[in-house]
């Protein structure tokens, strides 16, 4: 079994049980977002993963001095880092060199996956192609994010969160109208870096059937259509497209956000009974006598007459007030919530969908949870801090390792 990374990283809350992926070591070779994601998402789960910088060059994300509009302080910048890496150990090692060669075959012969986002021109340059680390290690899960796709006339082509979002129709999906929409956060680079850590681990349950190593792979557009599987399957199946969200130009008026006194509340009556179920709670039950909103489906029809009614009455009372009512009718309902408020939410912290980690920082722990596992709570390393660590137990003595370093294989 391959020891806890950095220090505290095993550690979670909410089970006693070894992390699911214990044991298991992944090399990582990436940079930006979508493959740090994927580490990121097994080393949550425990795996040690063993992240590659560049010799007397740290990872880019290391620098980043702004993010969406947002400057970032020095502490800013640890931030962004550790959002991206946290639970991984950091080896600085020159792969291409005479001296560091060697050091990285080792690696790959002792690891179980490897994963990279890198261009697969990139990848061959380095000497990290499917093909050469398989002769290496046949017992390898060789893991590729992409982000046209994984081959085709697109398949090198530059791209990252922004292009991906472009040309896998999600900026038209989320917009409000013909402008297109790009939502903050690199979701498109987090999506695909966690779809890709779900190829890994699809990748070692084959490999623990047939003994071989495979290559598992996925793109930012493949995992963004993935994600719009019902709008951009409509409306490649039937040429229409789903209907655009407005909150006042709802088809159903009661499949929307509303304003109340204080904030907004969504609500989703899709059915008769909801109907029904919402005007007794809400007070409301003179509607179902009115002819033109008696039935659900003459409340559809006559929405625009009902919504300047419905909004005044939300508009007497607060979001949670109305929550709580629609809540104990049992219809599906929430307050929108801000991002600035989901840190103190009682029920995110009582899920620890967000904990707060030993530096500080914030974050959610794992994307899901096994057998009450929820994640491992350990913090970023520094640049280069597992090197001497990691060659050691590659069986590396003290006096090789000051010779990689003196060769500059290593920092």
């Amino acid at each position: 079994m391959s020891p806890a990374p950095n220090g505290e990283a095993s550690q979670q809350s909410g089970t006693d049980d070894p992390a699911p992926l214990a044991g298991v070591r992944v090399v990582e070779m990436s940079m930006y977002v979508q493959g740090p994601v994927c580490g990121l998402t097994l080393a949550s789960l425990g795996a040690d993963v063993i992240k590659i910088e560049q010799v007397g060059q740290e990872d880019v994300m290391r620098g980043f001095s702004s993010l969406f509009g947002v400057t970032l302080d020095d502490r800013g910048k640890e931030w962004i880092y550790a959002s991206l890496n946290r639970n991984k150990r950091s080896l600085a090692l020159d792969v291409t060199s005479e001296a560091g060669r060697p050091v990285f075959e080792r690696l790959i012969e002792q690891a179980d996956v490897f994963i990279s986002n890198m261009r697969e021109s990139a990848l061959a340059k380095h000497g990290a192609d499917p093909e050469t680390l398989h002769r290496i290690n046949p017992r390898l899960v060789y893991a590729r994010g992409a982000g046209f796709g994984i081959r085709g006339p697109l398949a090198d082509d530059p791209c990252q969160d922004t292009v991906g979002m472009a040309y896998g129709g999600f900026m038209d999906a989320t917009a409000n109208g013909d402008t297109p929409n790009y939502p903050p956060g690199s979701m498109s680079d987090v999506l695909t870096g966690t779809t890709m850590a779900s190829g890994v681990m699809a990748g070692l349950v084959k490999r623990g059937i047939t003994g071989k190593g495979c290559v598992v792979g996925t793109s930012q557009v493949q995992s963004l259509l993935w994600l719009q599987l019902q709008g951009v399957g409509l409306a490649a199946t039937t040429g229409q497209r789903m209907e655009r969200f407005a909150p006042d130009a709802t088809t159903n008026p009661l499949f929307t956000v509303y304003p109340t006194s204080n904030g907004w509340l969504a609500i989703a009556c899709l059915r008769a009974d909801h109907w029904r179920a919402l005007a007794a709670a809400m007070g409301l039950d003179w509607m179902l006598e009115d002819t033109r909103f008696a039935r659900f489906g003459d409340l559809i029809r006559n929405r625009d007459e009902f919504r300047p009614l419905f909004t005044e009455h939300l508009a007497t009372n607060t979001t949670d007030h109305w929550w709580q009512i629609l809540r104990s009718a049992g219809i599906w309902s929430s307050p929108v919530r801000r991002l600035e408020e989901l840190a103190a939410d009682e029920h995110v912290l009582a899920n620890e969908y967000l904990v707060t980690y030993d530096d500080g920082f914030v974050g959610p722990p794992a994307p899901f949870e096994i057998d009450g596992y929820r994640g491992a709570r350990g913090l970023a390393a520094e640049y280069s801090e597992h090197t001497d660590e990691i060659l050691a137990e590659l069986g590396y003595s003290e006096d090789e390792i000051v010779m990689l370093r003196a060769d500059s294989a290593i920092w």
